[in-house]
């Protein structure tokens, strides 16, 4: 499947917010404010590779409850000592944190939801999934088994506008380098736009 360099590395940070160690990250954040939780964002997915280019549908994001730093520590010694089967697996028993529904689509339930404030008073929001993100372009074409998780984005600010990414079909993995590396299904996620929390 193709690789795109600057959205593969742009995931990679993303993801490694995600899945590094806590006391580490904290150093360098800005001072932590408590999230505020649930909430539920708006965005329009657009389409910037292959079939999907140029093509846009709604999309509903729902951020239900945070994964705790001991959960993740768990899940990136999982990914890096055992493998992404194995990380699946893990997150099968863990029940959804959050939802991502495209319109037209009940949604796919997300396993792992962490957020960050950004020091212009925003946040950084991640979720992950162990399974692709259904939505009816996705049965249209080949799916393949080996793209195990899906991952959503936002970046907002302290309005709860912004933009993000969607990508619907990924591999995670640490490589030889001991470096997280994201693979995507044949084209670049899709990009996010005219994201605004709704309540």
């Amino acid at each position: 499947m193709k690789r795109n360099s600057f959205w593969m590395y742009l995931t990679v940070g993303l993801l490694a917010i995600v899945f590094q160690i806590p006391c580490i990250a904290r150093a360098a954040e800005p001072p932590q404010t408590q999230p505020d939780v649930p909430a539920q964002y708006a965005a329009t997915a657009i389409g910037q590779s292959g079939s999907a280019a140029g093509k846009s549908f709604g999309l509903t994001v729902y951020v239900q409850e945070l994964t705790s730093d001991g959960e993740i520590e768990e899940l990136a010694a999982t990914l890096k000592h055992k493998g992404p089967d194995r990380l699946v697996s893990l997150l099968e028993d863990i029940k959804d944190k959050g939802r991502v529904a495209p319109t037209g689509s009940v949604g796919t339930g997300m396993r792992v939801v962490r957020i960050r404030p950004t020091r212009d008073g925003g946040q950084h929001i991640v979720l992950v999934t162990n399974r692709p993100i259904s939505f009816p372009e996705l049965y249209n074409g080949t799916r393949s088994r080996d793209y195990k998780f899906g991952i959503v984005v936002l970046n907002v600010d302290k309005d709860g506008k912004g933009t993000g990414s969607f990508a619907p079909l990924c591999k995670i993995k640490f490589n030889k380098k001991n470096e997280l590396e994201v693979e995507h299904y044949g084209q670049k996620p899709f990009r996010l736009a005219n994201v605004y929390r709704q309540k």
